[in-house]
């Protein structure tokens, strides 16, 4: 009983493993958010800072900037975990303070897609990687005629 218990286990364990080796190559592609994006608008400007922590996880900035002040509006962790890989977003001025994880459901072409159904809005956050200095990202209520969409168009600053 022992023997078939600890044999489940490890099995258990090597999956884990093997789930997180394979969205390695799928996180690994994200690292090109690595860096700052600026996209301005007429009331400012809106800044997503990304840094690579270590291979399994990236944290991100929001910020906003109106003349000289600058406001944080949103901190995101981006994991490769073993039951797949999370974008969780914390805005400061919803849910509490507390933080939403929307799970990877697709990357095709450079085009990831991170889901949440049971969020009230938004259900869908989704980034682009248009080129190496253009990113376009998009939140949604995840309908295909969404009317609740709302796109921002990136450009690398650095």
């Amino acid at each position: 009983m022992k023997r078939t218990v600890f044999v489940i286990l490890i099995l258990i364990g090597l999956s884990a493993f093997i789930h997180r080796y394979q969205n390695g190559d799928t996180f690994s592609q994200l690292y090109a958010l690595e860096g700052t994006w600026k996209m301005e608008t007429k009331k400012g400007i809106l800044l997503e800072e990304w840094k690579l922590v270590h291979k399994d996880y990236m944290q991100s900035r929001g910020c906003f900037i109106k003349g000289t002040d600058t406001t944080v509006n949103e901190k995101v962790a981006l994991e490769n975990k073993t039951d797949g890989i999370f974008y969780t977003s914390t805005v400061e001025e919803q849910n509490n303070k507390q933080p939403v994880p929307f799970r990877l459901t697709s990357s095709e072409n450079k085009i990831f897609i991170f889901e949440n159904t049971e969020h009230d809005f938004p259900k869908r956050i989704v980034y682009e990687l248009i080129s190496r200095d253009s990113l376009h990202a998009w939140i949604d209520d995840a309908e295909e005629a969404s009317k609740k969409r709302q796109d921002f168009y990136y450009h690398r600053v650095n």
